[in-house]
């Protein structure tokens, strides 16, 4: 995010930040979806090998099936958008 045709809070720099966190969200929406559906298939390969069956993950017993989904979405996008965000916008020390 160090751009150097933009001067700071200037309309190129201003919409060169935007894009960036535009893309930003994309790519970590895109990231925290995947990561939910591997995180959810290990958890039922899991459960296939010590329980001989498949957990019925859209109805299970307790009835908050979409809640526990909603949950792993949201700590892993909470992971990755921080990583992310510190990655692109806190630029790294120079060596000088």
């Amino acid at each position: 995010m160090n751009h150097k045709a933009a001067k700071a809070w200037s309309l190129r720099w201003i919409a060169q930040h935007l894009a960036s966190f535009i893309l930003l969200i994309g790519a970590v929406l895109a990231a925290a979806a995947a990561l939910t559906v591997l995180v959810i298939a290990v958890e039922e390969v899991i459960a296939l090998v010590f329980a001989q069956r498949l957990i019925n993950t859209y109805t299970n017993v307790y009835g908050n099936a979409w809640t526990t989904i909603a949950w792993h979405f949201v700590i892993v996008f909470s992971l990755v958008t921080f990583w992310s965000a510190v990655d692109t916008f806190i630029p790294e020390p120079t060596e000088e």
